[in-house]
């Protein structure tokens, strides 16, 4: 008995040891990402990036607008019934949220966190910018195997997470909990229907899970380098 106990012992020391040396690092998993969506080479042509999307929910269509400039611009818009409900602003400073409700301007890390995590093609710049990554593990997403990233800002303040598709390497979910009023918020992206506009793959289709509901995203169209200026990203 206690030599069938030790040849168990060993046989799942020897697969736990299999799977580590099987399991990708943090960068191999996103260069991987990098490559799948179309290789540095062709992200670092991109300067400006625009995407429009809209959803269809009980209350009519809600429009999104997202601007991303380099090196560190950002915005996106949520119009609803022909109303602006909701915009937020970086200028790669601060970020400005705006609402029905009024306007606040964020700075500090708590801004340097919202900047790091919009800035265009946000995976080739996490050293730059001081993001560590670490391998989770795999994991289960609707029945795919999966690589689970963790991610956290240098100050270490800010933690999110990335699924990726073990086979083709896009990125599938992204999970970011927020601070809020009401407390803790949890947003769970769920990315799909990826294809390609000019040499380079965007999921069409974004699935949105929040505390507010569930809300799905079609891209309707992309605009690459179209001349954003940094004007369009004003905090003040």
């Amino acid at each position: 008995m206690k030599k069938v106990l030790i040849a168990l012992s060993l046989m799942a020391l020897f697969q736990r040891s299999a799977m580590a040396q099987d399991t990708p690092n943090a960068e191999q998993i996103i260069d991987k990402y990098i490559a799948a969506i179309g290789g540095k080479d062709a992200l670092m042509k991109v300067n400006d990036l625009t995407t429009n999307m809209s959803s269809e929910t009980d209350r009519g269509v809600i429009i999104i607008t997202r601007k991303q400039k380099l090196p560190n611009k950002f915005s996106m818009v949520i119009n609803a019934n022909g109303m602006e409900v909701m915009k937020q602003t970086g200028d790669g400073q601060k970020v400005l949220m705006g609402g029905m409700q009024g306007s606040n301007t964020i700075d500090g890390p708590a801004a340097q966190a919202m900047i790091a995590m919009n800035t265009l093609f946000p995976e080739l710049h996490y050293a730059e910018n001081g993001i560590k990554s670490t391998v989770v593990g795999p994991e289960k997403i609707d029945g795919k195997d999966t690589y689970k990233l963790s991610h956290t800002t240098a100050d270490g303040a800010t933690t999110w997470t990335d699924n990726f598709d073990v086979g083709t390497g896009l990125k599938v979910q992204a999970v970011v909990t927020n601070k809020s009023p009401r407390g803790q918020m949890t947003t769970t992206m769920q990315y799909a229907d990826y294809k390609e506009q000019n040499g380079i793959k965007f999921p069409m289709t974004i699935n949105q899970q929040s505390p507010r509901g569930t809300q799905t995203m079609t891209v309707d169209n992309i605009k690459i380098n179209k001349g954003l200026k940094d004007s369009d990203f004003k905090t003040e």
